[in-house]
């Protein structure tokens, strides 16, 4: 049974949805800490930018909750397809020296996964009012999407960019 099918109240899926805005804002959190303890500033701060827009997207999400009874689930109770929500960026995939496209590039991941998620509760969900209000949130992921899309554009630098680590990590053999 897919998620689509075991999310049967609006309530419910309010709640999902401000968890998987909210943990990818800790994720970005996470991830521009550790850009700064590498002293990478610049790609620190676009993961702090994002962070902020994913808690600006949890807050409307709480303004459509307003007034509404959303049940209280607990961190290792959300069954998400993966061991994260679909918005979470993959720890393993930032390397300390990476640039800003290369950081870009995992947020335009994030966006579409979690555009592909609210998508398919919109076609696939029971509940006439979690289609439309799904329908609401993929427009809107795909709106963050095509900004980041902009945003990449406009930056000088490249993915394909190889990083160089003058002092790699030591592995013994």
């Amino acid at each position: 049974m897919n998620l689509t099918q075991k999310i049967t109240s609006l309530d419910t899926f309010l709640a999902y949805s401000i968890a998987l805005e909210e943990e990818a804002a800790d994720r970005h959190d996470e991830l521009a800490d550790m850009l700064d303890v590498h002293n990478n500033p610049g790609v620190a701060a676009t993961f702090r930018k994002l962070a902020h827009y994913s808690r600006l997207h949890a807050q409307e999400i709480r303004d459509h909750s307003k007034g509404r009874s959303l049940p209280v689930i607990a961190p290792w109770d959300f069954d998400w397809e993966n061991m994260e929500g679909p918005e979470t960026a993959d720890i393993g995939a930032v390397n300390y020296l990476m640039n800003t496209a290369q950081a870009l590039q995992i947020a335009m991941g994030n966006e579409q996964r979690a555009h592909d998620f609210y998508y398919q509760f919109s076609q696939q969900s029971q509940d006439p009012e979690i289609r439309a209000m799904a329908g609401e949130f993929a427009e809107e992921e795909k709106e963050h999407l095509d900004l980041l899309k902009m945003w990449m554009d406009s930056t000088d630098e490249s993915v394909d960019e190889q990083v160089y680590d003058p002092d790699p990590a030591h592995m013994p053999e």
